[in-house]
């Protein structure tokens, strides 16, 4: 156990504490925090930490950085930043570290401290919020703060039940609010999750009407609340109301250029627009500003992917897995850069993760590994994943993509362009033809051209 400031790390389980609260940080930001305060003062080199961190395995320099930047907010809310930047050399926590407990007085005056931080940080939505640029909202109760914030750390992981638990949880925020637009923006984005995550117990449809109605009363209260327009923009992201969401996500970020929620939506939307360049920039704003939401940095491995970003798509997808190791789509961008990178095996592996995590994924997981085997020419295994894909009657247009780029590996180019024919036929909307370079050997093909749009 090391002991600094407010804090206690449990070196043994990763674990990080202020009193008796234990901070949501990943396995890998504690670990580049235990290498600081098991050598406090000392000069730590980037390649010291990158080694400690992630042994044995190739990664980029920006996931250091990233979790030093986790590491520095989560510092500067509870306490001081301690990390200092050595340039050209790297950094040195500057600060006392115990491997014994503070004494009880010395206790008592930290968590007294620390609590009195958190209760300002929540008072002003600092906890799990960057410095606002826009408007400032009116200020939720000091029990309305603290609801507020429990429902959020919950919404964040993205599970079936942590989305019903900050239902909860914001649902009380209103009931101690009831005049505030905070707790009815928070609400809203809780019930449009379920509604794009299918958690239920509301079907999505249903999900999606209430998380308007929540937004729209939001914006009655407060027009001007950047949240609101968010949680109006992806309560509106579903078919047939796709511009309308878009227009709100950029409401919200003139309002608020530092929402970081607003601008993960809007690169989501970008990217499935097709838009690969703009999403990147989106996402990776987003994720600056909430290092550690496990959405942003799935969907920011996916972008790197279609960027054509390979080493960063497996960086952020294991980042993402850190916080929350069952997100399935985490497998999926982490498992398309390993294969562009020429690293079949490790994408075989991704796939499998994939499938073992999406339990409504088998085709597309097996359209996947189809692909990666026949890339690396073990073509018997790629034909009998592909007749599992094509069993699968529930793959619809992305399934069918998937089957595309499965074909055009197998050299099948005829085929592969008549799927994605009837691909577009499904979406007879916008059906933008995304930059994956799996489709690259049949791009100057005048029936690719004929049959989806490409985007300008």
């Amino acid at each position: 156990m090391h002991y600094f400031g407010p804090f206690r790390l449990d070196s043994e389980r990763l674990l990080l504490s202020v009193g008796k609260r234990q901070l949501p940080l990943g396995p890998k930001v504690v670990q580049t925090l235990l290498a600081f305060v098991e050598r406090p003062g000392e000069v730590l080199t980037k390649s010291e930490l990158l080694d400690r961190v992630w042994p044995g395995v190739f990664v980029e320099e920006s996931n250091l950085a990233q979790n030093v930047y986790v590491l520095r907010k989560v510092l500067r809310t509870y306490w001081n930043d301690v990390i200092e930047t050595v340039p050209r050399r790297g950094y040195r926590f500057a600060a006392g570290v115990s491997t014994a407990a503070p004494r009880t007085a010395g206790s008592k005056f930290y968590y007294a401290a620390a609590a009195a931080t958190v209760a300002l940080a929540l008072s002003f939505g600092l906890l799990h919020d960057t410095a606002r640029s826009g408007p400032v909202p009116q200020q939720l109760s000091s029990t309305g703060a603290r609801l507020f914030a429990m429902g959020t750390y919950y919404w964040k992981q993205r599970t079936r039940s942590s989305v019903q638990k900050g239902i909860r949880y914001f649902s009380a925020v209103i009931t101690s609010d009831p005049k505030n637009a905070r707790g009815y923006a928070a609400l809203a984005e809780a019930y449009a999750i379920e509604g794009n995550y299918s958690y239920g117990p509301l079907r999505p449809k249903q999900a999606y009407a209430r998380a308007r109605n929540l937004a729209r009363q939001a914006l009655s209260l407060d027009p001007r609340l950047a949240e609101a327009h968010a949680a109006l923009g992806i309560a509106e992201d579903v078919k047939g109301t796709l511009h309308a969401a878009r227009a709100q996500y950029r409401q919200a970020l003139l309002l608020d250029p530092s929402n970081a929620s607003a601008r993960q939506w809007y690169g989501s939307s970008l990217l499935e627009q097709g838009r690969d360049r703009e999403a990147f920039y989106q996402l990776k704003k987003a994720a600056q500003l909430d290092p550690v939401s496990v959405a942003t940095l799935a969907w920011l491995s996916n972008a790197a992917y279609l960027s054509r970003h390979y080493p960063e798509a497996v960086a952020y997808a294991r980042e993402a897995l850190d916080l929350s190791p069952e997100r399935a789509d985490a497998y999926l961008g982490m498992g398309l850069g390993y294969e562009a990178l020429g690293n079949y095996r490790a994408a075989e592996n991704a796939y499998r993760g994939f499938a073992r995590r999406c339990g409504a994924c088998k085709g597309e997981a097996a359209a996947l590994l189809a692909h990666a085997y026949a890339a690396s020419g073990k073509y018997a295994r790629a034909r009998q994943q592909l007749e599992i894909a094509k069993g699968d009657r529930g793959m619809g247009r992305a399934g069918a993509m998937d089957m595309a780029v499965v074909f055009v590996a197998l050299g099948q180019r005829s085929e592969a362009l008549a799927t994605l024919g009837r691909a577009r036929r499904l979406m007879p909307g916008d059906f933008p033809l995304v930059p994956d370079a799996r489709l690259d050997v049949v791009r100057g093909d005048s029936r690719f051209k004929k049959y989806l749009k490409v985007p300008a």
